[in-house]
């Protein structure tokens, strides 16, 4: 078995079963005075400035400025202020509702789910949109559409082209915000699926269909590819799997122009074959959160399917797909933070360093999981910056993240959806995660 199909082959199935936490009530102002806002979009400082947020709504950012009478005034001296992060492909069919507290402690405010049962993952939307369960904004694709051998999770199965345009009609009817496409989604279908999501207003997102080139793919209309297409994207412009940056330049470049986005996923194939297991480099400190549903389904599925070799392969090509996505980021490539089956929230960390080792700048990393994904979803006016009239998805930091990236791991405090949480109360959330994911 070559190298394509043992990376195709790679699965992970999990669920969490751990504590669902309530919103309570929340002042109507919040005042965070004297903190060092973090421009996203330039990478410019504002220091000893005071963001004001009424509801879930920035209402003001002042250097130098005074509380509001009557705010709840937060000390944010020496602290850092950025937009609320974004993972842009979770699996919450596989990690449960009871997970969605784990993204908001690690200051990840909004996700995408690119694979889950339609109706149970509009039921998290709701619940966390109407402030019945403290989590992350989502946007959904609900079931993949595809016709994978077995029994994959998260799919609904079409085989015709008739079906794919009646399962477009159908969670265009039932309310998923974009459609998935996978490895396993017929040639035929594929197009059939594209073509309707047109008619539909619904993006499609994805795997390239293994019948189908990226370039096809591209001109049926798909906008988004998912793990840099099994990192065997930059294959064909290099004319085999060793990396030639010269002779991909041009696709890059074609990819930015017509604004093809990538959510590699670094540190999911860095870790997928290994994590678990002594050989993995996620900390312990992350595993903590990992319930034995979770752990034993990265342990079937790397029996199932890996191999040293495919060990071995995966490692290299999350290293040659970082340097990769560098060149493509500075080719004008929109690239988006995404983490599939890791450990919530902290995930997303990583795959910003994951992204900074590879060559990208702190700021262009921090842009993968701010303004990026507040761009390709549409929310540029609303989301992904600082600047009043933005949502109030904010994260306060003890450093500056564009001098190390890793500093976004230092958070002091979050704000969702205008909900002020203190260290204290991330560290609550945290420890009943944890609880729940050591009981058998």
């Amino acid at each position: 078995m070559n190298h394509r199909h043992l990376v195709r082959c790679v699965i992970v199935g999990f669920a969490a079963l751990v504590a669902v936490v309530p919103l309570e009530s929340q002042a109507p102002a919040l005042a965070i005075a004297g903190t060092t806002v973090v421009d996203v979009v330039e990478g410019r400082l504002t220091p000893n400035a005071t963001v004001v947020t009424t509801g879930d709504v920035i209402t003001s950012i002042t250097p130098g400025g005074s509380p509001p009478a009557g705010a709840r005034v937060i000390d944010g001296a020496g602290t850092f202020l950025i937009p609320g992060l974004w993972d842009m492909h979770a699996h919450m069919e596989g990690a449960g509702e009871a997970w969605l507290p784990l993204y908001v402690a690690n200051g990840v405010t909004g996700i995408r789910d690119m694979g889950s049962n339609l109706d149970l993952i509009l039921r998290m939307r709701e619940s966390t949109a109407s402030g019945g369960v403290l989590g992350p904004r989502i946007f959904a694709a609900g079931p993949i559409l595809d016709d994978a051998p077995g029994e994959w999770p998260f799919r609904m199965r079409v085989r015709t082209a008739a079906d794919g345009r009646a399962a477009v009609q159908l969670l265009k009817r039932g309310g998923a915000d974009l459609v998935k496409v996978h490895d396993h989604t017929p040639r035929d279908v594929f197009f059939a699926i594209v073509d309707e999501a047109r008619r539909q207003n619904l993006p499609v997102a994805g795997h390239v269909p293994l019948k189908v080139t990226v370039e096809e793919a591209i001109d049926a209309g798909q906008t988004n590819i998912e793990h840099l297409s099994n990192t065997e994207i930059w294959e064909p412009c290099s004319g085999g799997d060793d990396y030639r940056p010269e002779r991909c330049r041009p696709f890059f470049e074609m990819l930015a122009q017509r604004r093809i986005w990538q959510t590699p996923t670094l540190a999911f194939w860095s870790e997928v074959a290994v994590i678990g297991t002594p050989a993995s480099t996620v900390r312990p400190d992350q595993m903590a959160y990992a319930t034995r549903s979770i752990r034993d389904g990265w342990a079937a599925n790397q029996r199932a399917f890996v191999t040293p070799e495919l060990t071995r392969i995966l490692k290299e090509r999350a290293v040659v797909g970082a340097i990769v996505v560098r060149d493509m980021a500075r080719a004008g490539v929109p690239i988006l933070a995404g983490c599939d089956g890791m450990i919530a929230g902290f995930c997303v960390h990583d795959e910003l360093a994951t992204m900074v080792r590879g060559g990208m700048t702190p700021l262009a990393a921090l842009q993968t999981a701010t303004l990026n994904p507040a761009r390709y979803l549409g929310l540029e006016q609303t989301a992904g910056t600082m600047a009043p009239g933005r949502r109030a998805d904010l994260v306060l930091l003890d450093a500056n993240p564009l001098t190390d990236i890793t500093n976004v791991r230092r958070i002091r405090a979050v704000v969702a959806a205008g909900r002020f949480l203190d260290r204290a109360e991330l560290d609550g959330l945290l420890e009943k995660v944890k609880a729940a994911a050591a009981q058998p």
